[in-house]
């Protein structure tokens, strides 16, 4: 039995490498685009005119923005999840959107990940405590908070209010992230369409 499951850790390492040892899976800011394999990714497109590309390599083919950037969206590939756990565009169970800006010699200089707005409600409501799994990806120290005031249309939930920017310097690399939890004060909505719970995550160039 311990034989067929070291057999089982040796396919997972070999086929799909260290899901998680860089920023988001392959993709680390600094590396070229082109070392990423397209397989396992899907709807590779430009981000601004969602035109689909075969080939990382063909990242110039979009539209630089005033950054001198391309901006690229993909998604998971669910062929090549090898459990019920990795389906689906996702980051430690929080269901994601995943943009990435490359500069015209194919180095990522910054990702930027979203929590799903249009995730089931479970997710959803879950999705501003995606800032403790970048705590666990990048440490809990030196983070610089700033709570944002609350604001007159913004209403408490059970006595907490978050609206949160920190950021982070690691390395050669500035990690920013924007966490809310709030209700929007708005009769016309139900109280499932006026929660506002969301986190935003960007990692960029430290010289960007």
């Amino acid at each position: 039995m311990l034989k067929y499951f070291i057999l089982i850790l040796c396919f997972i390492s070999c086929k799909f490498g260290p899901l998680y040892s860089k920023d988001i899976r392959e993709f680390e800011v600094g590396t070229n685009i082109k070392s990423i394999p397209e397989e396992r990714y899907a709807n590779i497109r430009c981000l601004d005119s969602d035109k689909l590309l075969k080939l990382w390599n063909n990242f110039n083919l979009c539209k630089k923005r005033n950054d001198e950037n391309f901006y690229l969206g993909f998604e998971y590939d669910d062929k090549y999840a090898f459990n019920e756990n990795f389906e689906g565009t996702q980051i430690a169970g929080h269901p994601v959107t995943i943009n990435i800006a490359v500069n015209k010699k194919g180095i990522i200089q910054k990702i930027t990940v979203n929590t799903d707005p249009n995730a089931p409600p479970y997710f959803k409501k879950q999705a501003h405590l995606f800032w403790m799994r970048i705590y666990s990806k990048y440490g809990s120290k030196d983070w610089k908070c700033n709570d944002i005031e609350q604001k007159e249309d913004h209403a408490i939930i059970n006595k907490r209010y978050t609206n949160r920017i920190c950021v982070k310097n690691l390395k050669n690399k500035k990690i920013t992230y924007h966490t809310e939890f709030y209700f929007l004060n708005n009769k016309e909505k139900k109280e499932k369409e006026s929660l506002v719970s969301r986190t935003k995550l960007i990692i960029s160039n430290l010289n960007l």
